[in-house]
């Protein structure tokens, strides 16, 4: 959800955003921490879609409304899953194997079962007001504040230490 909103990272003078999976070789590598493999030039409209879905989600949550899921779905569709049976620990077990037509579908359905496992009131937009990035609290106490310590954290420290009494 985070793609594309503009940030300031540490040591930076200005914020910069980075255009929504731009072509094929940017896409990979703003998808490479996810480990999605080699994405095509062809795959980049459904990848687009599945960022807008993401969003919608999100922001459906944070404000309190029913988000719309059709999209979201949509996309996770071409991928499917079927039983094995594995053993480990001395023990069986079973196991989903998941099969996925395409790059947006995979990250679609692991989108779903992260937003499944999440708790909503946890999603937070970055307290900062020069930054509009999103994340997860995971903190006990749901107390965090910024998306990072570093940069928003410590920045907005020295602001408030810096401002007149």
């Amino acid at each position: 959800a985070n793609v594309g909103r503009p940030r300031r990272p540490s040591g930076a003078t200005v914020p910069s955003a980075e255009p929504v999976f731009p072509d094929a070789a940017t896409t990979g590598r703003q998808l490479a921490p996810l480990d999605v493999g080699p994405v095509s030039a062809d795959e980049l409209p459904a990848l687009r879609r599945l960022q807008q879905a993401t969003v919608q989600v999100v922001e459906a949550l944070l404000h309190g409304d029913t988000p719309r899921l059709l999209p979201l779905n949509t996309l996770a569709g071409e991928s499917t899953a079927h039983v094995e049976l594995k053993f480990g620990d001395g023990r069986l077990h079973r196991e989903l194997a998941w099969t996925d037509g395409s790059p947006a579908s995979a990250l679609a359905r692991r989108v779903i079962e992260e937003l499944a496992a999440l708790e909503p009131d946890r999603l937070r937009r970055c307290a900062r007001t020069e930054c509009d990035l999103l994340f997860y609290d995971t903190t006990r106490s749901r107390t965090r504040r910024w998306h990072a310590e570093d940069p928003c954290g410590w920045r907005e420290r020295q602001r408030h230490r810096r401002s007149p009494p």
